[in-house]
């Protein structure tokens, strides 16, 4: 079975049931299945060698369509983010080595002479073909890559196959108890994978999702006032968005939450403007999928909880050393189910490092108590959470160390009310630092340049002769490093 495979019955249950809404148009499952078949065609008969194509596109129906239609085809996506910069495309495209690119038109100037065959979204209509019978026996190929990172800094891109995801799509059903019938708002960008996950989920559960190009509060409320919404994926920045504009709203709606944890402040505020609401938080990554969600009666009561594992998920915590932990005691989180990723593409070494048997790490430090409530404590990865955003350190601490006159550089997420997670930079040397953020702003993306700044004389250091990352968040904690 594929992401795709219910799209059919769906269309032939009921035509003109609606699959997807978005500012422009109203797609029905009869249309969509339609559109899927004929991108898939159109992907089948491209002379391939990797099957996979980047996607290089706003939000929107087309995107999806074509993201449906190569998954369809047995083809791979790469979601490209639009904000990247040259370096970050073209670091990125050599990775993952795709057949196809289809970009905006707006991207014509970067894409006209690359050498990788590439179609711009005015050219699509002319690109599809009508419907072939398409026999692709192997049904679990892989059919997004991501990206994530690691110790060296260097992006690392992970593979999904569909058996993964259609066994993440049980848990929407069982522990969040969504049907047919739900009507799901997508208010960010299919970059995030939380809002590609949800829209995809929806629409193989025979759902209705409601597409916003681009998010604010208003165009969130908006939508909210005018459609029945059942369902809203987000992430904490979008919930302190609602809370700072002072948004009211009384009638019935989940909101499903991943990134950054809610500070107790904020899911006080949001009882009180959002009453009727309900409210899950998730806990997962890009290698593990979903892992545990706190249910809305347990917000309170375990606020500091990651909640308890999904129905099909196991977990052991363990010590250095591998042996299970006892309750209460903290170790490294190791996760069992059928979600989990098939592996990190051309890295083997780092694959294993995750996929462990029939179980897998990402190094959260975590502990559990006598109900199964899970606490996590902290990330021997070091990753940033910035508005539901993956920043990971040293990428940036790798450019910022191209700059003439730094000698050393630190990145660390410092804790924010509003962004989960602020990019903080500790920089040693002899260099202007507003020079250093221009330089920045020349080769990051916007998102992932600190917005704090401080030089340091010296890092405080381990006993092991590395920089105490701890340590430094310490004192920035407490006024030392001004």
């Amino acid at each position: 079975m594929k992401i795709t495979s219910t799209y059919k019955s769906f269309a032939e249950r009921a035509d003109n049931r609606i699959a997807i809404v978005t500012d422009d148009e109203r797609v029905t499952y009869g249309d969509w299945l339609n559109l899927v078949q004929r991108t898939a065609a159109s992907f089948y008969k491209e002379t391939v060698i990797n099957k996979r194509v980047a996607l290089f596109l706003p939000n929107g129906r087309l995107f999806l369509q074509l993201f449906a239609g190569a998954s369809e085809a047995g083809w791979a996506s790469i979601v490209g983010d639009m904000r990247w910069k040259e370096r970050e495309i073209v670091e990125r495209l050599q990775q993952v080595t795709p057949d196809l690119i289809i970009a905006d038109e707006k991207m014509k100037e970067f894409f006209h002479q690359h050498p990788i065959k590439t179609i711009f979204s005015d050219e699509i209509e002319e690109w599809l073909g009508s419907n072939i019978d398409i026999q692709d026996k192997d049904e679990n190929v892989p059919f997004y890559i991501g990206f994530t990172s690691g110790s060296t800094g260097q992006p690392k891109a992970f593979i999904r196959s569909h058996h993964s995801w259609i066994e993440s799509f049980r848990c929407n059903q069982v522990d969040l108890e969504m049907t047919e019938k739900e009507h799901v708002l997508i208010p960010g960008s299919f970059v995030n994978s939380t809002f590609l996950y949800g829209a995809l989920s929806t629409l193989f559960l025979g759902g209705t999702i409601y597409v916003l190009k681009k998010f604010s509060p208003a165009r969130l409320m908006n939508s909210l006032r005018t459609y029945p919404i059942s369902t809203v994926y987000v992430v904490p920045t979008m919930i302190q968005g609602l809370l700072n504009a002072g948004y009211f709203h009384e009638q019935s709606v989940s909101f499903i939450s991943t990134g950054a944890k809610w500070l107790p402040s904020v899911k006080s505020k949001m009882r009180q403007q959002f009453p009727n609401a309900t409210f899950y938080e998730f806990y997962g990554s890009s290698e593990l999928s979903y892992v545990s969600v706190l249910k809305n009666d347990e917000q309170v009561s375990y606020a500091d909880s990651v909640g308890r594992v999904f129905h099909n998920v196991e977990i052991s915590i363990r010590n250095e050393k591998g042996r299970e932990v006892k309750v209460g005691e903290d170790g490294i989180l190791y996760v069992k189910s059928k979600m989990l990723f098939d592996g990190y593409l051309n890295n083997e070494q780092e694959t294993k490092k995750v996929l462990q048997g029939e179980w897998a790490t990402v190094y959260d430090i975590a502990k559990i108590d006598e109900k199964g409530y899970i606490y996590l404590l902290g990330r021997q990865n070091d990753m940033i959470l910035y508005g539901g955003m993956n920043i990971y350190p040293q990428e940036i601490e790798q450019v910022l160390k191209r700059y003439e006159g730094v000698d050393e550089a630190v990145v660390l997420g410092i804790d924010d009310e509003y962004w989960g997670e602020k990019v903080a930079a500790f920089i040693n040397g002899n260099v202007s630092l507003p020079l250093l953020k221009s330089y920045c702003l020349k080769t990051l993306s916007s998102y992932k340049i600190p917005q704090i700044w401080r030089k340091v004389d010296t890092f405080p250091y381990t006993t092991g002769g590395k920089i105490s990352r701890q340590e430094i968040k310490k004192l920035f904690e407490k006024g030392a490093l001004k």
